[in-house]
């Protein structure tokens, strides 16, 4: 469902007449654009969806634009927009560059504005007149103690860090704010808060979660670094509280198939607003320690000589090039969640959807293994979430939930099927419970699986809920406590669905057979998937993967319905290998990775070590844990190495 938002800025044509002309403002140059006056709309397909725009005219000038509708990212593309508003009515020409971070959102808004221009008789030549840069092709030298690449959550942390600890800091962020995939979290693991202590909870053991991390594994991770990883996170809750992120340490796990014992999660009040109070952290360290903060600068490449870094090269929104001198350097561009190159050679082919912070397409990590480091772990994906085909094409007046429950939450039902595309049961679906196992058992299957319902499921579903269906137990999603109704009908489920049915996404059938052919499998496998199926759901047992019984619903009778199911990447977290000390290593295993590339740090998802192969599912926001964490242990490492002092964390 395509969200609505309402972004808009009405600059009157008399506020640029009394401004005055001036060398750089296209709308007072010889060739003026003439428009037929009035309202014109146009949309064009962005990130997430189409963007809808109104653009308002006079004669001779733009006057407004409004974002009449637009599902892109919160906290980035809409903002995005709001910057681009600005600058196409400033400048009068739609000449602009995107806003970095947020590419494919800038340009499908750009497009647009164009088309509804062009609807009002623009001159397209004119309109897409080059806005000169401030700055073009100037060169700035500026120097630092520590330089942090990126302002998500571990590169604040670690600039943080880093100032309050009497290094001089220079963030460079390639997006328009700070956050990253931080902002698109719920929450984060931490071992220990007072927010848990007035709870009455006694601390998480984490020499208990620390043995069945390592175990799960398989002792393939970097044991120093989770070890350092979750001693930390007894502290690092208070100390974010104490720089102004707003959370709760929640009673109990969101997700029911955590173990006792590992309830470490601190949900975010707001989400929405993590990105605000991540911006307020690092100004504060621009107010009381002179840090500087270039938005909208992406890192280009670092300095290297002789396998030393020696600094950033960075390119700057106002044209000019950054050259930077530093002696640490932090890399903490979030991972490449939006590399679909990477992530499918990552998979050994697989394609997964990208639905992460889509700008972090593994520059960092591109940086760092071009100055010689090792990668470590490319396969760990956070593959949380899924998808069902055709979602995003649901057309009518529907409410949130009634749209939520036939095109995500049929999704997450235990008590059904999932096939892969031969065919074949592939899973015990109770795992629905736990996002990081069901995540991966689907993305094991290739780039989807369908799962099975029967009309007779819909419409009990529609009518009474999950509960009358022999679902147990609710399933919860990020801020939504029940994403399953249990015990109240899913509203329009059967309507939705049939409009779904028609467009083609979700195929529908009167016999397995025939549900086997439109699916282009082999029908024999079906059936006998189906059969099986069946015969154990009339047993109240499931032979197979042990599914709990109640969970067994037999679908006896047409017609059939199967779902196409991906699965949605949030994010990924492998990347570059590190040392102890947070120091990225060149890549010589015949050397036992001993050699660092000297001054060079890595922390959040850029980091690699926490994890084997895959994203852990031992503790609840371990990724965001993680950020925090290991942003906290590098800015200090890093602070140590430029200030040649001795920071101790663990004692704070």
């Amino acid at each position: 469902m395509n969200k609505k938002l309402l972004v808009s800025l009405l600059v009157l044509l008399l506020v640029f007449s009394l401004i005055g002309c001036s060398s750089t403002d296209v709308s007072q140059q010889d060739n003026e654009n003439a428009f037929n006056a009035g309202a014109y709309t146009a949309e064009a397909e962005g990130m997430n969806g189409p963007i809808k725009v109104e653009v308002t005219v006079s004669d001779t000038s733009i006057i407004g634009i409004t974002v009449l509708e637009s599902s892109e990212t919160v906290n980035l593309g809409d903002l995005a927009m709001e910057s681009l508003i600005e600058d196409v009515i400033k400048n009068q020409s739609i000449g602009i560059d995107s806003v970095s971070g947020a590419t494919i959102t800038s340009e499908a808004f750009l497009l647009a504005v164009e088309s509804a221009l062009l609807e009002a008789g623009g001159d397209l030549d004119l309109l897409k007149t080059a806005v000169a840069k401030e700055n073009e092709g100037a060169i700035v030298e500026l120097d630092a103690d520590v330089v942090v690449i990126g302002a998500g959550g571990s590169g604040t942390a670690a600039a943080v860090t880093a100032a309050e600890n009497g290094a001089k800091v220079i963030v460079l962020e390639k997006a328009a704010i700070a956050g990253g995939t931080t902002a698109m979290g719920g929450g984060f693991f931490a071992a220990d808060s007072a927010q848990a202590r007035s709870l009455g909870h006694e601390p998480v053991d984490t020499g208990y979660i620390f043995e069945k991390w390592m175990d799960e594994m398989d002792w393939l991770a970097d044991a120093t670094l989770v070890k350092q990883f979750l001693e930390l996170s007894h502290t690092t809750a208070d100390w974010m509280e104490g720089h102004g992120i707003e959370f709760e340490k929640t009673k109990a796990a969101v997700q029911q198939s955590h173990a006792e014992g590992t309830n470490g999660y601190h949900k975010y009040n707001d989400h929405t607003k993590t990105s605000s109070q991540l911006t307020a952290m690092l100004d504060k360290i621009v107010a009381d320690y002179d840090a500087s903060i270039y938005y909208e600068t992406p890192a280009t490449s670092l300095i290297t000589e002789n396998n030393e870094v020696t600094g950033v090269i960075a390119s700057a929104k106002d044209g000019s090039t950054l050259h930077i001198s530093a002696k640490s350097v932090i890399v903490a561009t979030g991972g490449f969640v939006g590399n679909s190159d990477m992530v499918t050679e990552a998979l050994n082919g697989v394609s997964v959807n990208a639905s992460g912070y889509n700008s972090n397409v593994g520059d960092g990590i591109n940086m760092a293994v071009d100055a010689g480091a090792a990668k470590r772990g490319l396969s760990a994906m956070v593959t949380h979430t899924f998808a069902v085909d055709g979602g995003n094409s649901v057309e009518g007046d529907y409410e949130f939930m009634e749209l939520y429950q036939a095109t995500n939450s049929v999704a997450y039902m235990p008590i059904i099927p999932w096939v892969n595309a031969s065919g074949v049961r592939f899973a015990n679906e109770d795992i629905v419970y736990d996002r990081a196992l069901s995540g991966n058992a689907v993305m094991s299957q290739g780039n989807y699986a369908h799962f099975i319902y029967n009309e007779e499921l819909l419409n009990i579903l529609e009518t009474e809920g999950a509960r009358a269906a022999g679902m147990l137990d609710k399933i919860a999603m990020g801020p939504m406590p029940e994403i399953t109704p249990m015990d109240f009908g899913w509203s329009k489920l059967t309507e939705i669905v049939g409009q779904m049915v028609d467009a083609g996404h979700v195929v529908k059938a009167d016999t397995i057979e025939e549900l086997a052919e439109k699916l282009n499998m082999n029908p024999d496998a079906l059936v006998e998937t189906m059969k099986k199926y069946n015969a154990d759901a009339a047993e109240g047992m499931d032979t197979l993967y042990g599914k709990d019984g109640s969970h067994m619903y037999a679908m006896t009778e047409g017609p059939y319905y199967a779902f196409k199911v991906t699965v949605n990447n949030l994010g990924t977290v492998g990347g570059i290998r590190i040392n102890s000390n947070f120091e990225v290593v060149m890549d010589e295993p015949e050397k036992g990775y001993s050699t660092i590339v000297t001054n060079l740090y890595a922390a959040g998802s850029d980091a690699a070590g926490l994890y084997s192969d895959h994203y852990a599912h031992a503790i609840e926001g371990a990724a965001q844990g993680w950020a925090y964490n290991s942003g906290r242990l590098a800015g200090a490492r890093a602070a140590e190495n430029a200030l040649d002092i001795k920071i101790n964390l663990f004692d704070k």
